[in-house]
């Protein structure tokens, strides 16, 4: 379950945006790295979307970011 997602911002290049999303799993809140792009595939650009792991926390990790703390 998604609790918390970033202002996209601009990457590298013209067409490249990432965000990062912050997710309740099971007993661990997870940030992700998500990146969006736009391709080219010969007949039409598209957009692609992908995303990476980036680190977690259990729910009363004391690292956890406390700012975090009241999305869950």
């Amino acid at each position: 379950m998604n609790i918390y997602t970033t202002n996209e911002w601009k990457g590298y290049g013209k067409q490249n945006y990432y965000r990062n999303e912050y997710r309740l799993e099971g007993g661990e809140v997870t940030k992700y790295k998500c990146h969006r792009f736009k391709s080219f595939d010969g007949h039409e650009n598209s957009w692609n979307e992908e995303e990476s792991f980036e680190t977690s926390w259990s729910l009363n990790d004391q690292t956890m970011p406390e700012w975090l703390r009241q999305y869950f």
